[in-house]
């Protein structure tokens, strides 16, 4: 596979991250009674097969099944699109396996999130830990991975702009992370801090798809553009 075709290949996978976000908003838009609150229900509670009162909190979401495919859809996007974007980005072998280490970990862990979603019969068997354990290493994982792949692509003036982008919201990600995992909510929400520390890899699997459908797109036109104009070649004949 060619450069320009491993890049446009990368951004069309990483563009199906789409997908996580509409799935997450119908099934918002689904709840009722009492209507989902963004900033203080959590995410999983979409995917919560059934309605139940946890915490104090009713959690109801008639489209959970819808919920918990977006999880998994949004885990095999993430897995496939890390190891293309990797390949393209990072030219040393022993930084690729260290990032895409982290990136595949984040995409598996979201994908598991969706197949341990929550529900009484998790609870019942003491198993709702499975559940955490792959949420947490989905938030964190991930974000820790798309730092350092920011931090390495910094160096290389194609992709310096994109590297800023990057480390600043894995350092976001990263800190709401932390935040989340001391159930710090700041007052404004453990639902808000949540989405503060997952949405970052959702702009970084959607951003960075677009980005590369856009940038091989344009360098495709580039030099369909300079071989036009190229003056034709005959060949020159022999004495």
């Amino acid at each position: 596979m060619t450069r320009q075709r491993r890049q446009l290949t990368a951004g069309v996978v990483l563009s199906f991250g789409v997908v996580y976000i509409v799935f997450e908003f119908l099934a918002a838009m689904a709840w009722t009674a009492p209507p989902y609150d963004w900033a203080r229900n959590l995410i999983s509670d979409l995917g919560f097969s059934d309605c139940a009162v946890i915490d104090g909190s009713v959690i109801c979401s008639p489209l959970h099944p819808l919920m918990n495919a977006g999880f998994m859809i949004q885990g095999t996007v993430f897995v496939i699109g890390s190891i293309l974007v990797t390949r393209l980005m990072v030219p040393r072998r022993g930084m690729r396996i260290v990032v895409l280490s982290l990136l595949v970990t984040s995409g598996i862990g979201t994908f598991m999130v969706g197949v341990l979603h929550q529900g009484l019969a998790l609870y019942a068997a003491g198993l709702n830990v499975l559940h955490v354990v792959a949420a947490t290493l989905a938030i964190g994982a991930g974000n820790i991975g798309i730092l350092l792949l920011g931090v390495i692509v910094l160096r290389e003036a194609e992709w310096r702009g994109y590297g800023i982008a990057v480390v600043v919201i894995a350092i976001v990600g990263t800190a709401a992370g932390v935040l989340l995992m001391a159930r710090n909510d700041l007052g404004i929400g453990l639902g808000f801090i949540e989405r503060v520390s997952v949405y970052p890899l959702n702009t970084w699997t959607i951003g960075t798809g677009v980005g590369l459908v856009v940038k091989s797109l344009r360098e495709s036109r580039r030099s369909r553009a300079t071989q036009w104009r190229q003056p034709p070649v005959f060949p020159t004949m022999g004495a």
